[in-house]
This record gives C-alpha cells, sequence and structure tokens, in this order.
C-alpha cells in the first residue's frame, strides 16, 4: 500500500486530491494539511512515506521551503500548483514530479505510474462482479469487466452495456465508481458515461463514438481528463509538414 500525504492551503485542491488518492488502486491517504507548519510539526513525528504531494505557494513558509525540511520523510516527492514559473526550482528541491493545476485524474494516474509502476496493481483484482438485472425479473448475473462497453445512466438505473447484452441494474454511477473495481481501463468523461478504454471506436472532435455504435460529446467538466487521455494517447508524426 502505497502511504500518501498532502498539504495544499486550498481546501478545494485537498478535496480534489484525495478523490483522486481513493480512486487509485493500492494508495492510502495517511494525512492532510492546509496548514505548512503544523505539517512540519506533524511529520516529524510521523513515520515516513510513499509520496508527499504539496503546494508551492503557501502562507508562513512556501512548499519549496517545507521540502527541504521534510525530503527526507517520504520516498517520493510531488509539487502540485497552479504556477508554472517554479517548475525549476522544484526539481532544485529534489522533487520527483510536477503536477500543474488544474490537473485531471489522467494526468494524475500517468505520474503515478511512471514514479511507482507495479507497486500500484493490486494483486487480487476482481475479475467480475454480481447485479440484479431489471430485464430478468431481477435475477443476479455476473458481468464481467471484460466484457463492458460501458456503464450509462439511465433515471434511476444504469445500463450496463456489454458484448452481449444492455443489463439494467438499479444503481447510479456514483454506485459504480465507489463500490466496483473500475478504476483500470475504464474512464468518465461524461456525466451519463463510464466507457471501457479499449472500446473506443473513433474519437472525432470532442466526440466519442464506442463500438456498439454509442456515441457522446464529452462533458465540459471532463475536458482536463480528455486533453490528459489524448496528450497521453495519440501519436503524432515527427516529421515536418
Amino acid at each position: 500500500m502505497i502511504k500518501c500525504i498532502a498539504i495544499d492551503d486550498q481546501q478545494s485542491s485537498i478535496v480534489g486530491l484525495e478523490k483522486y488518492i481513493e480512486d487509485t488502486p493500492n494508495m492510502r491517504l495517511v494525512a492532510s494539511y492546509n496548514d505548512p507548519l503544523t505539517a512540519l510539526m506533524e511529520l516529524k513525528k510521523l513515520e515516513s512515506v510513499d509520496v508527499i504531494f504539496m503546494d508551492v505557494e503557501m502562507p508562513q513558509i512556501s512548499g519549496l521551503e517545507l521540502a527541504k525540511a521534510v525530503r527526507s520523510k517520504t520516498r517520493k516527492l510531488i509539487f502540485t500548483t497552479s504556477h508554472q514559473e517554479y517548475a525549476f526550482e522544484a526539481f532544485e528541491a529534489d522533487a520527483d514530479a510536477y503536477l500543474l493545476k488544474p490537473y485531471g485524474y489522467a494526468k494524475f494516474a500517468l505520474t503515478l505510474n511512471r514514479l511507482f509502476g507495479e507497486e500500484l496493481e493490486s494483486g487480487d483484482e476482481e475479475t467480475f462482479f454480481l447485479v440484479k438485472n431489471k430485464s430478468e425479473d431481477h435475477k443476479a448475473v455476473l458481468v464481467r469487466y471484460a466484457d463492458i462497453i460501458a456503464f450509462e445512466s439511465f433515471h434511476n438505473y444504469i445500463k450496463i452495456h456489454t458484448k452481449e447484452k444492455i443489463i439494467i441494474a438499479y444503481l447510479s454511477l456514483k454506485d459504480v465508481k465507489e463500490q466496483l473495481s473500475i478504476k483500470k481501463g475504464f474512464i468518465q468523461l461524461h456525466r451519463a458515461y463510464i466507457i471501457a478504454i479499449e472500446h473506443i471506436q473513433h474519437i472525432d472532435g470532442t466526440r466519442i463514438t464506442l463500438s456498439n455504435q454509442t456515441s457522446f460529446t464529452v462533458g465540459d467538466i471532463y475536458n482536463n481528463d480528455f486533453r490528459d487521455f489524448i496528450t497521453d494517447k495519440l501519436i503524432i508524426s515527427s516529421r515536418k509538414k
């Protein structure tokens, strides 16, 4: 289990980071701090952790100064800031990565995967789950993650689009995200859909079409995640036009 600490004077940034950590297998948030001086005092008492996420611009003591004092308490140090000009100083402070706000989950996950690799892999990852299907008199049916094309919000239910059929279950997308192991290989780019990445057939601008011909336009609040996804996956020729 990768143990994490978050230090940021903005509570909204802490909340967002907590959600990303919660959504990532084998990661656990040990502590979070809005006050860098409190963090400095508390970290002296705590055992070393695997990664500290730290803002740069904070009152009383900057993240760059704090990093020098607590660097020995963590294997990896990641600065999170909206100020790109601190990048050089961050690496001078022996940082391992630099996340420029606002960053999406895709960028977060790629950074953690680069730093920790196989440590993020869950050794007991489940391959299926059971759900009651409204279309089959609410009988419990087995659904394999490998067969799922997408989860779609549908009134008070969700539609689980699989390779063979559509299952209608009395769940919400929030239930899906919180209760099922859908982190790896799935992404949410619209408030009504969580999709299997391998079933994306083509992308036209911000319009995504899946292998079962379901299509939707990326939602505004998911633009950062979509941009990070495209940046990571799109291969562009290095030749000049």
